[in-house]
């Protein structure tokens, strides 16, 4: 894998040699994290941030802006001074909110304009190591055999984990109940004692119980096996063509310096290119996935007419 992710990099910055200036920044440069410390966001941004901060001996500093689902964030991010200064860590949540708030949100994609996208992890469905649901086959097979009688935990109405799981329902045919939770560690609580049958999360979330043996992992969402865990099968090979994941990236506010944007995108290049960061972010359980600029905004455009169609299809709505 780090090979692989070495040559990536290595284009990358090839293309973007020559491209930043010197005498940009001049001052410290903000990433704003739309989650609270601790979460899978912030510790990618604060790695990277880090690593940045010791190749280049600029200052950046990595502030929490939580509340409204990531919304707050956003926003703040889309209405920074167009100075290269305010960095906003995007992620899969970020291409959700059109779809679920519309002409509502108070700002638009254009803008941010994507700088880089760092890192993805997928997702794994979970049950309790003592279910009777012992395989995706058999999740499937109950749920069919009873609709809407399967529960299933999220971190709320609307969030990522709550889509996810309706795309997952959409692939294989099935429907079930969501019992919403303030957050992924309550909805941890929840299945642990009892109260819902499984839940679809982040691997970092869910790979820590089963590891410690209080949950059996049935499927990973990603197109091939998860490097931080090889064991747990693709949904793909279990005959659901479930297919997603969650990642990182940056996007800085629309009217920044080109300079701003290439100071960016190079000196993430650079770190990433780093063993022990590459380590770092796959002990996370995620992978690093390099696209920069125009390939970083496609994927963003892309994710969010999937969710918006996967939004309108299950009459998702949040008031």
């Amino acid at each position: 894998m780090f090979n692989k992710t070495r040559a990536i990099i290595a284009a990358a910055l090839l293309a973007l040699t020559g491209a930043a200036q010197a005498q940009y920044p001049d001052k410290p440069i903000r990433i704003l994290v739309p989650f609270a410390a601790g979460g899978l966001s912030d510790n990618v941004a604060r790695q990277v941030a880090l690593k940045i901060t010791e190749q280049t001996g600029k200052t950046l500093i990595v502030e929490n802006r939580t509340g409204a689902g990531g919304r707050i964030a956003y926003e703040a991010g889309a209405k920074a001074p167009p100075d290269g200064y305010t960095i906003v860590t995007t992620d899969a949540t970020y291409t959700t909110l059109p779809g679920i708030f519309g002409s509502k949100l108070p700002w638009e994609h254009g803008d941010l304009t994507p700088v880089i996208l760092v890192a993805q992890m997928p997702f794994v469905i979970v049950v309790k190591s003592d279910s009777k649901i012992k395989t995706l086959q058999d999740l499937v097979a109950l749920a069919k055999a009873n609709p809407k009688k399967i529960n299933y935990g999220s971190s709320g109405n609307g969030g990522v984990n709550h889509l996810v799981t309706e795309l997952f329902s959409k692939n294989a045919g099935i429907s079930m109940q969501q019992i919403p939770y303030k957050g992924m560690g309550d909805a941890v609580v929840g299945i642990l004692g009892n109260q819902v049958d499984l839940m679809i999360t982040a691997i970092p979330t869910g790979l820590p119980q089963v590891t410690a043996g209080k949950m059996t992992a049935l499927a990973v969402s990603s197109a091939k096996r998860a490097a931080a865990a090889p064991q747990i099968p693709t949904a793909v090979e279990q005959g659901v063509p479930f297919v997603t994941n969650n990642w990182i990236g940056f996007t800085v506010a629309r009217g920044s310096p080109k300079e701003a944007y290439d100071w960016m995108a190079k000196a993430t290049l650079a770190a990433m290119a780093t063993p022990d960061l590459q380590q770092r972010i796959a002990a996370m359980g995620a992978e690093p996935n390099l696209l920069v600029g125009e390939e970083y905004g496609k994927m963003i455009a892309s994710e969010t007419a999937r969710w918006t169609e996967v939004i309108k299809g299950a009459g998702i709505k949040i008031d």
